[in-house]
């Protein structure tokens, strides 16, 4: 089990701070393996700076991390629903045009849809989680464009 917090960052402020610091898959893997923290520890990071706000965050920063030539020509539309402490949330992820787009709310027609914990979202964007493997261990639900899901992982830089 995870260590609490310590008190002095036990402050809401203190959180937003360290969420806003994240700009990169290697700065996030590095809150990620800071000493203690499990998913009792996530969880707390979560409900102190808010859901919809960390949540919001991740997905604003996919677009950033998205290498086009990577991906070529292929795209879609990927529906995430990732399970929290405040119930379900559902996002998406539009891949078209060279350019790759979070945002809330479901999709009119996803390629694929990905579930998962989002501890489990935070490592896979992390490069912690290895897509395939999630799946593999159930740590990841995939329906839809399963191919389509697999290979998207690699359209992303994780540095």
């Amino acid at each position: 089990m995870g260590e609490a917090l310590p008190p002095d960052m036990d402050d809401s402020g203190q959180f937003q701070e360290m969420l806003n610091a994240v700009g990169t898959p290697g700065e996030l893997r590095q809150l990620l393996e800071a000493p203690g923290v499990d998913d009792a520890v996530i969880t707390q990071f979560v409900r102190e700076v808010g859901v919809d706000n960390v949540l919001d965050r991740i997905f604003g920063l996919m677009g950033t991390r998205f290498v086009p030539d990577k991906a070529g020509k292929d795209g879609g539309v990927v529906r995430w629903n990732i399970d929290t402490p405040s119930g379900q949330r559902t996002y998406h992820l539009t891949i078209a045009g060279g350019t790759a787009e979070g945002g809330r709310g479901a999709p009119d027609k996803a390629k694929v849809t990905l579930g998962m914990s989002l501890p489990n979202l935070l490592r896979l964007c992390a490069g912690k989680l290895n897509g395939v493997t999630g799946v593999m261990t159930g740590k990841i639900k995939i329906s839809g464009d399963m191919m389509f899901g697999a290979k998207m992982q690699g359209w992303f830089d994780y540095t």
